[in-house]
C-alpha cells in the first residue's frame, strides 16, 4: 500500500493554479441593509438631549452603521485585490505564498458549483482562515480535481456538502 502511495506521489507534478478571494455579495447586501435601516432610524426619530438612554441608543446606532459601513468596504477592498497562485506538489499545498504540509490540514471544503468556493481548514481550528478561503478563476474544473485528487492520496478529508465558513 506504501509503495503504491508513492507511486501515486511521483505521478502530481507541481501544478500552479490562479486563484482569487471570494465574493462577498451576500455580506455587502446585508450590511447595507443594517446600515440604510440605521441610518434611516437616525434621521426618522428625534432624540432628547436631556435622556441619557436615547443618547447612548443614537451612538449605539452610530458605532452599528460604522462598523457594518467598514466591513462593506474592507470586503469590496478583498473582492478587488488582484489574484494570486497556488501550487499544487507532491508533498506540499501552497496558498498565498503559505505553504501547508498534509499533516497540517483537517480538511478542505468546496460550496457551490459554479465557482466554487475553497475553503481549507488547518488541524486545530474549526473556522476557515481568510487567507486559505479562495476561489480558482482559470482552469476551475482541473484545479478542483488536482486539490481533491491531492487530498485524497494524503487521507484528508473533501467535503461539499457543508458551507465554508469563514471571517469575512
Amino acid at each position: 500500500m506504501a509503495l503504491a502511495k508513492v507511486e501515486e506521489l511521483r505521478y502530481i507534478e507541481s501544478s500552479i493554479f490562479k486563484a482569487k478571494n471570494p465574493r462577498g455579495w451576500n455580506l455587502i447586501i446585508g450590511m447595507s441593509i443594517i446600515i440604510t435601516s440605521q441610518l434611516l432610524s437616525l434621521f426618522m426619530t428625534r432624540t432628547d438631549p436631556d435622556d441619557p438612554l436615547a443618547i447612548v441608543l443614537f451612538w449605539t446606532q452610530v458605532v452599528l452603521a460604522g462598523f457594518c459601513f467598514v466591513l462593506v468596504i474592507i470586503t469590496i477592498t478583498r473582492m478587488l485585490m488582484k489574484p494570486f497562485t497556488t501550487q499544487i506538489s507532491s508533498e506540499l499545498l501552497t496558498v498565498r505564498s503559505k505553504e501547508l504540509k498534509p499533516s497540517e490540514i483537517k480538511e478542505i471544503r468546496v460550496q457551490g458549483y459554479f465557482s466554487p468556493l475553497i475553503g481549507i481548514i488547518p488541524v486545530g481550528k474549526r473556522i476557515t482562515p481568510v487567507s486559505f478561503c479562495f476561489r480558482f478563476i482559470e482552469q476551475e474544473d482541473a484545479a478542483i480535481i488536482a486539490l481533491t485528487e491531492w487530498a485524497r492520496i494524503h487521507n484528508i478529508k473533501v467535503v461539499t456538502h457543508k458551507r465554508v465558513v469563514r471571517w469575512l
